[in-house]
């Protein structure tokens, strides 16, 4: 069953990686996918290394 559930605090990567296998987890929901491509993207910039902007960089 489809279930709303808080999303993990903002930096917490294991609570965001547990939410994202509980979504792959769940049966088909009406907004499954979308929700499973928030935590994909959210997980990929929180694991990423911070980047420079072109005025720092420079």
């Amino acid at each position: 069953m489809f279930a709303l559930r808080p999303e993990p605090d903002l930096f917490d990567l294991s609570a965001w990686r547990q939410r994202l296998a509980e979504l792959q987890a769940d049966p088909e929901g009406p907004a499954r996918a979308m929700m499973i491509e928030h935590a994909e993207a959210h997980i990929a910039a929180i694991s990423a290394p911070p980047q420079k902007t072109t005025a720092e960089a420079t």
